[in-house]
């Protein structure tokens, strides 16, 4: 599930953006959720307490502060959100780029460019890899090809669409960590199962689309049903 937030002190723009932003999500079969801030200092007590968000649309102007300084703070906290400035004009454009954001939206253009920065933020993480150090050297694994993560004894297992099975050393709970995006979901002590794959969950057991099947632990079955709801239905949160 890809994390979004909107940090703008005009509520009536941020309404716009939010609703904009939903239907582009939903047309692309995204799951996601959105927080919004109007204020930077709660944007920034959020981002000190949580994981980070994947994607930040920031204005560029707020009373006390600019949206270009909040960059670069918040880049002290996580390096890896992607972040697209609003503005009603391009007078910072020239300025932010020393933050590297990924877009620059004008206000006063309707959101016009929304799809576009959409575009770019979806093609930078198209092909996202995750590496794992196993008996055949560095591997890099597409994401979209991962079934499954299966732990037994001390190794673990990855299972790929292609029937592909790599064992390597390491932990679940570090595969969650270091996973981009959130897509994948701890079924089991044993198993972390990739969502987009799930086809069905029959009692306590996940169907995946290669025929394969991950068995659901009891203590987790309600929290798993709720996440796979919310991944299916692409649900959006405040």
């Amino acid at each position: 599930m890809y994390r979004f937030a909107i940090c703008d002190d005009d509520p009536q723009f941020a309404a716009l953006l939010k609703e904009a932003l939903i239907s582009q999500l939903n047309n692309r079969n995204i799951a996601f959720e959105i927080s919004f801030f109007d204020t930077p200092s709660d944007l920034i007590s959020r981002f000190e307490q949580e994981e980070p968000y994947d994607l930040l649309f920031l204005d560029i102007v707020f009373q006390d502060t600019t949206g270009i300084q909040m960059a670069r703070r918040l880049r002290s906290f996580h390096t890896d959100t992607d972040i697209i400035f609003l503005s009603s004009s391009s007078d910072y454009a020239l300025e932010s780029f020393d933050v590297s954001p990924l877009h620059y939206l004008i206000k006063t253009d309707k959101l016009e460019k929304l799809e576009e920065a959409l575009d770019r933020f979806f093609d930078k993480h198209a092909d996202q890899s995750f590496y794992i150090k196993s008996r055949e050297g560095i591997l890099s694994l597409p994401v979209s090809e991962i079934l499954f993560f299966e732990i037994y004894g001390h190794d673990l297992s990855v299972h790929l669409i292609s029937g592909e099975n790599h064992t390597f050393s390491g932990t679940l709970k570090k595969i969650e960590e270091d996973l981009p995006g959130s897509t994948f979901i701890r079924a089991h002590k044993s198993y972390l199962v990739n969502m987009a794959h799930i086809v069905k969950i029959v009692r306590y057991e996940i169907s995946l689309s290669n025929g394969k099947t991950v068995p659901i632990s009891k203590k987790n079955y309600l929290s798993i049903m709720s996440a796979f709801v919310d991944y299916s239905t692409r649900s959006v949160e405040m």
